[in-house]
């Protein structure tokens, strides 16, 4: 019974570090070759400046032990990401305009400091658990692991 509370417990305090957010925002720049796994740790948004015709080759090898599922979900406003990982591919010529990681569901106001990051056709870029983001012209693809497959949806 006491494993069963330690273990409870170790989960509840793992999944409560999703929701410790970098202060400091940076975007990461990377080539396909060049990717480090490590710095999906760093919760900042990653560029991949690779053109890629056929994302799901990098996303099955990157994110072998994740959830996976491609994200058919077309909207016009800002989507709050929750999942780990938001694998978005453009498909044209296209700006995503991202905002920080936080657990309010609101949209940013118009003092808010956003960030717009421009793709071309094919480029990536992934975005970390609860970041917002307004896109348009791309493919995404979901990535989760199980506590964000459990619990991203909560808050």
């Amino acid at each position: 019974m006491k494993l069963i509370i330690i273990i409870i417990c170790c989960i509840i305090i793992y999944a409560i570090c999703y929701y410790v957010f970098p202060k400091e925002i940076s975007i990461l720049q990377t080539e396909v070759d060049k990717f480090n796994i490590s710095s999906l740790s760093l919760r900042q948004p990653i560029v991949i400046t690779d053109f890629l015709q056929n994302p799901n080759e990098i996303i099955e090898s990157w994110f072998k032990f994740n959830f996976k599922s491609q994200d058919y979900n077309i909207n016009n406003d800002w989507i709050h990401n929750n999942h780990k990982y938001l694998f978005i591919n453009a498909i044209e010529d296209t700006e995503i305009i991202i905002y920080k990681a936080e657990t309010k569901k609101t949209n940013p106001n118009p003092d808010d400091k956003i960030i717009i990051i421009k793709l071309k056709k094919y480029q990536s870029l992934i975005l970390p658990f609860k970041w917002k983001y307004y896109a348009t012209n791309i493919n995404k693809w979901v990535i989760d692991d199980l506590i964000t497959f459990s619990f991203g949806w909560v808050f």
